[in-house]
């Protein structure tokens, strides 16, 4: 089997508005066949130990983690293969030589940090340990719910967190699904600088659009982390159809960048309507 960046093309490769490739087609019509017609049960992705006490109703995340794909014998042999290679040295490798030079501009320090480049080690998160790795990896199989109540986001513009070099979706729409939305929007900050997040989130008055990734089978899209890596996901009209994709991490040992620096700082006029907003809340609440 090969990756998911076998068949990268200098096209598919953007430095703007952060670094980032887009691969359609990026597996062979078999290979992809073969995972979208073995795909996890929605059953067993709920048993996955990060989906406990989630709200299961619409448009919500579940995920399995590689760790648990790997071992347990509900996932299909043909799709334990594609995990793990996705979460192997030789795949990190493959990451490494196309974002290297991404990755010294973006952080000139990284070998510093994290390590040289020709030594750094790779492991899997839940698995290994920062004590023996320097980059853990993770290949999650992932579905937002179906949309049955309004059509809505699961998650607007955001960053991702600090401690992730790098996130990767490979996306695999079911070929009756006549929803629309659900793309991944890529922003840029208006005015250049990082500014306006309350928390990892952001404020449309910060940013402007710059594209659309179509959510489509078999694409993959994957960046490079930063404070500058902007997106979120359009919004889903309703349906009974869920949104299919694989979540690839990397994930260093430390954060890359300080989110903190970065934060809004909310006028005397905001801080009041946050107030009564969540004096609103509470009222609402009581009277259920």
């Amino acid at each position: 089997m090969k990756s998911l960046l076998s068949k990268i093309k200098p096209t598919d490769i953007f430095s703007e508005p952060f670094p980032h490739i887009v691969i359609k087609d990026a597996l062979d019509e078999e290979v992809y066949s073969k995972l979208k017609s073995e795909w996890a049960d929605i059953e067993i992705l709920r048993q996955g130990e990060d989906n406990k006490g989630t709200d299961l109703s619409s448009n919500k995340r579940l995920h399995y983690l590689a760790q648990e794909s790997l071992n347990d014998e509900r996932i299909t042999p043909f799709w334990k293969e594609f995990i793990a290679l996705h979460t192997s040295d030789t795949f990190f490798q493959e990451f490494l030589t196309i974002f290297k030079d991404y990755i010294v501009q973006m952080y000139p320090d990284f070998e510093q940090k994290y390590g040289s480049f020709a030594t750094l080690k790779s492991g899997l998160r839940k698995v290994d340990t920062f004590e023996s790795v320097d980059v853990l990896l993770d290949a999650l199989i992932c579905i937002n719910t179906p949309v049955i109540t309004k059509p809505n986001a699961v998650r607007g513009a955001h960053i991702d967190l600090p401690d992730k070099l790098f996130a990767g979706l490979f996306y695999l729409r079911d070929p009756q699904d006549t929803s629309t939305g659900g793309n991944l929007e890529i922003y840029k900050f208006k005015n250049g600088k990082p500014y306006g997040f309350r928390s990892s989130a952001i404020e449309d008055s910060y940013i402007k659009h710059v594209k659309t990734i179509e959510y489509d089978r078999n694409v993959l899209i994957l960046f490079l982390n930063s404070v500058y890596s902007l997106h979120g996901v359009s919004v889903r009209s309703l349906t009974e159809s869920p949104r299919y994709f694989v979540n690839l991490v990397g994930e260093v040992k430390q954060p890359l960048f300080n989110p903190k620096q970065y934060q809004e700082l909310p006028s005397f006029k905001t801080k009041y309507i946050r107030k009564l907003e969540n004096a609103i809340k509470k009222v609402a609440l009581a009277a259920k």
